[in-house]
C-alpha cells in the first residue's frame, strides 16, 4: 500500500524531473536540438509576443500559449513515464531493460504517433527521436533506480532461515 501511495508516485516525480533535466541539456549540448530549440523558441517566442501586443485582450492568447506548453510537456514527459509505470506495476515487469527501453521507445514515438504520416523521417527528424528515447530511457532508469529495483527483490521473512 505505501509502494502506490508514496514510492510510485514519488519514483514518477523524479524520473520526469531527470528526463526534464536530460532534455534540457541535451537541448543545449547536442547541435542539432540546439538550432532546433534554439529556432522553436526564437521564432515561437516573438509571434507569441507580436500576438499578445496586438491584440486587445491578451488573456485568451496567454491562457492558450500555457495550455499548449502543458499538453507537449504532458505527452512527452509525463505520459511515457506514466503509462510504462502502470503496465509494469499490472504486469509485473521489474527489469531494467524493460523500464529504460519501454520509456525510450515510447517517448521516441510518440512525435511519430501524433502525427500519424506513414513515411521515412528524415535525418533530423530521427535524430530527434534519438534524442528523445535516450530522454524516455532516462526517465526509465531514474523509475527503475527508486521504484522498480526494490520491487523485484522478495520481501525477506526474518523467520525463515
Amino acid at each position: 500500500m505505501i509502494r502506490w501511495l508514496l514510492l510510485i508516485p514519488l519514483a514518477l516525480l523524479v524520473a520526469i524531473g531527470a528526463s526534464s533535466f536530460f532534455l534540457m541539456i541535451a537541448s543545449v549540448i547536442d547541435p542539432v536540438m540546439a538550432t532546433l530549440t534554439g529556432d522553436t523558441l526564437f521564432v515561437g517566442f516573438w509571434a507569441f509576443v507580436d500576438a499578445v501586443f496586438s491584440a486587445d485582450d491578451p488573456e485568451p492568447i496567454v491562457t492558450e500559449a500555457f495550455l499548449a506548453v502543458g499538453r507537449l510537456v504532458f505527452t512527452l514527459l509525463v505520459f511515457p513515464p506514466l503509462l510504462v509505470a502502470i503496465l509494469s506495476e499490472v504486469l509485473g515487469l521489474r527489469s531494467l531493460i524493460w523500464y529504460a527501453s519501454a520509456m525510450g521507445v515510447l517517448t521516441a514515438a510518440v512525435p511519430w504517433i501524433l502525427r500519424g504520416a506513414a513515411r521515412v523521417g528524415s535525418p533530423l527528424e530521427l535524430h530527434v527521436s534519438l534524442v528523445l528515447g535516450l530522454t524516455g530511457a532516462v526517465a526509465g532508469l531514474v523509475y527503475w533506480a527508486i521504484a522498480g529495483q526494490s520491487a523485484a527483490r522478495p520481501s525477506r521473512n526474518p523467520e525463515s532461515p
